[in-house]
């Protein structure tokens, strides 16, 4: 299996603080958030490369820290060749990148550079081994309110029925969270969904679009989860990972 990390991004919405550093590599009680991502991605066991598609504004800060790493795999930055908010890939454009420049011809872990968590992403890699289909990864958010700023899913028998990101009116907790386990035999549907000109910015939008053309399962973590997008986000998780909380 390889694992791909999505650090491509600019952050606006952390300015000034991301003008200078990729969202990623901010630190959360001493250590960048990356590092907890790939922490989870080691406890799958069977991944042996992780890719982290990074911009060229800060790929030589990617390269330093990708130098500094002891893991059971090996970690690769990639460069996608924007520089701005303007010009950038989107998440599914760099997914496709990575897959394209890297030719990549396996099962594919693909996680948000800023998903902070503490669980262990072992039972969405063995889900997705025993069902032989691609996996979401899902968590409760326990409010209603919260789901609006995120996807709204909805699962049946172990599939997910529904999809809808940012929804106006929720009626489940549970929303999609940037961690998929994608299947050998999916990969191509990537490609497939930017060839009929959706979107390549929003990564769940590709979950949205892919359960309508094959079942996708789901899985629900339990834990601590925090996608980093605002600053109050960012203090947030530095209080409760520093123990302060």
């Amino acid at each position: 299996m390889k694992a791909l990390v999505l650090a491509g991004g600019y952050a606006t919405r952390l300015h000034p603080v991301t003008l200078e550093a990729s969202k990623p590599l901010l630190k959360v009680n001493g250590r960048p958030i990356v590092d907890y991502v790939l922490d989870g991605i080691e406890t799958l066991g069977d991944v042996d490369t992780t890719y982290v598609v990074t911009n060229a504004k800060f790929f030589q800060d990617y390269a330093a820290w990708a130098k500094n790493q002891q893991r059971r795999f090996d970690v690769v930055p990639l460069n996608d060749g924007t520089t701005s908010n303007a010009d950038r890939l989107g998440a599914i454009g760099d997914i496709q990148f990575a897959i394209e420049m890297q030719s990549i011809d396996d099962d594919l872990l693909v996680v948000g550079g800023d998903n902070l968590f503490d669980f262990s992403l072992r039972p969405l890699r063995d889900l997705q081994r025993q069902t032989g289909r691609s996996v979401l990864g899902c968590y409760d958010v326990g409010s209603l309110d919260l789901v609006s700023l995120y996807s709204e899913v909805h699962i049946e028998k172990g599939l997910v029925s529904s999809f809808v990101e940012k929804p106006d009116t929720p009626t489940s907790p549970l929303i999609g969270i940037l961690c998929y386990a994608l299947r050998r035999q999916d990969l191509p549907l990537v490609r497939r969904y930017l060839r009929e000109e959706r979107s390549p910015d929003k990564a769940g939008h590709l979950i949205q679009w892919m359960r309508t053309v094959t079942e996708v399962a789901a899985y629900v973590f339990e834990g601590r989860w925090i996608d980093i997008g605002t600053r109050a986000e960012l203090e947030r998780a530095e209080k409760q990972w520093s123990g302060r909380v």
